[in-house]
């Protein structure tokens, strides 16, 4: 669970594929055609992927009018191939299209093909460790969710370009990673290395619980993050950042928990000084593990703002590469200059199904700071409007997994606007999707 290869999704999958191992179940006589076929001193996977979902926005970014119907397809295919003990090899392809807005949408939405990932991992296993390193083109979402993340909304992840080293062993972990961002064009295989965006770092993770029961971890981690196409204040220049912090996640009886602590210095558009911090943290309580088994749900999420417009030193913290669905895929906010307390409850009808309820109540620290959406845009005007309250954000999920392979998603998120937007002209948003996807 703390290997820092990405999120689980259930019956041997994960959201990066070529994290899989079905070399166990091929062993026991029980894998699916594709799955571990050998290969003469080794063996062959492939994978797959079909997404699709329909979107409805009203009042997209909180404008009057703004509506929009879009229809969406994810289409991945990959393949895993083990060459023996200490090298294997993974390719993935990835296609993405959109049926309305062709002519705007970014590169990770509307795609012909681009090749995703391809890489050649080199392992040594000493004893009870495990030693290896990843040379090429490849998906990273080794730390808090909050910070780095696959960005699993669009239809084509987030991939990078570069080394990642990694040591693992019986109670401990630790990587390092120097890592290029792959900059995506709409075309067929068009994409290519930018060297302006860089991801370099050093993360760890070590059980701090005695036994072999319920684990707790403590995950240090530090990053430093070059940009040179950063938006502060709407002026675009380099950003450099370092960001180190700490995450405690785990959890004890029926509560889980899973807590960050964040801080950054560097330097940013126009050589302004990078002074902000960030505090995250989300936990659960189990009601009951019988019936509905109802879960009480919480996450409050405090990210420091100030000093954007003003020209003073800049504490606007930066999410980085922030899970595209923590505060929901309508992006209504963003984790800069923001304080929000989420509680909510989950239950489960059944074996199969869920359904996830959350209520947030969302204020900004800085009055004389903006109000900001996801992925770093401004609500224009923001920045002169009085008020701290910026509205209140309520979310719908609902899940439902057919089988092993298929499964159906519906996500409601409304933001009701508080003082701070409205005096800036801003309105309510709702952002609804219903997705089916199919993995293999």
């Amino acid at each position: 669970m703390a290997a820092g290869w990405g999120p689980e999704l259930g019956n041997g999958l994960m959201a990066s594929r070529w994290v899989e191992d079905w070399s166990g179940v091929a062993n026991a006589g029980h894998a699916a055609p594709g799955k571990a076929t050998a290969t003469g001193a080794g063996h062959l996977t492939l994978s797959g992927e079909i997404r699709v979902r329909a979107v409805a926005s009203d009042n997209a970014q909180l404008v009057e009018g703004s509506d929009v119907r879009q229809n969406q397809l994810r289409a991945i295919a990959g393949a895993h191939w083990e060459l023996g003990p200490h090298i294997r090899a993974y390719a993935e392809l990835g296609a993405g299209h959109v049926d309305d807005g062709q002519a705007v949408a970014p590169a990770n939405f509307q795609n012909d093909a681009a090749l995703q990932q391809v890489f050649v991992d080199l392992r040594a296993t000493p004893e009870d460790a495990m030693l290896g390193a990843m040379f090429g083109r490849q998906e990273f979402s080794d730390g808090p969710r909050q910070l780095i993340s696959l960005s699993d909304g669009p239809n084509l992840h987030r991939t990078w370009n570069g080394v990642r080293l990694y040591g693992h062993g019986p109670r401990m972990r630790v990587g390092a990673f120097d890592l290029k961002a792959t900059r995506l064009g709409v075309g067929a295989l068009d994409e290519t290395v930018n060297s302006g965006e860089r991801l370099r770092g050093v993360t760890g993770s070590f059980i701090v619980t005695p036994g072999h029961g319920p684990n707790t971890y403590l995950d240090p981690f530090w990053y430093r993050t070059d940009n040179n196409a950063y938006r502060l204040a709407g002026v675009l220049g380099t950003d450099h950042r370092d960001t180190y912090g700490v995450r405690l996640w785990g959890r004890s009886g029926q509560f889980r928990f899973d807590w960050t602590a964040a801080r950054q210095t560097g330097d940013t558009v126009n050589g302004r000084r990078v002074d902000a911090w960030a505090l995250f943290t989300v936990q659960s309580l189990a009601l009951s593990e019988g019936g509905w088994k109802p879960r009480l749900t919480s996450h409050v999420d405090v990210a420091s703002g100030g000093g954007g417009f003003d020209g003073r030193s800049v504490h606007d913290f930066n999410p980085l590469y922030a899970s595209s669905n923590y505060l929901g895929e309508g992006q209504f906010l963003g984790l800069t200059n923001l304080m929000i307390v989420a509680p909510g409850v989950t239950v489960a009808p059944t074996h199969k199904t869920s359904v996830a309820l959350e209520y947030g109540y969302a204020r900004r620290l800085d009055e004389k700071d903006a109000i900001y959406a996801g992925g770093g845009r401004v609500y224009g005007g923001t920045e002169h409007t009085t008020g701290h309250h910026i509205g209140d954000l309520a979310r719908l999920t609902g899940t439902w997994s057919v089988n092993r392979y298929l499964g159906f998603r519906l996500n409601v998120e409304h933001l009701r606007p508080g003082g701070a937007l409205q005096r800036a002209g801003f309105t309510s948003g709702t952002y609804t999707y219903l997705d089916a996807t199919v993995r293999y």
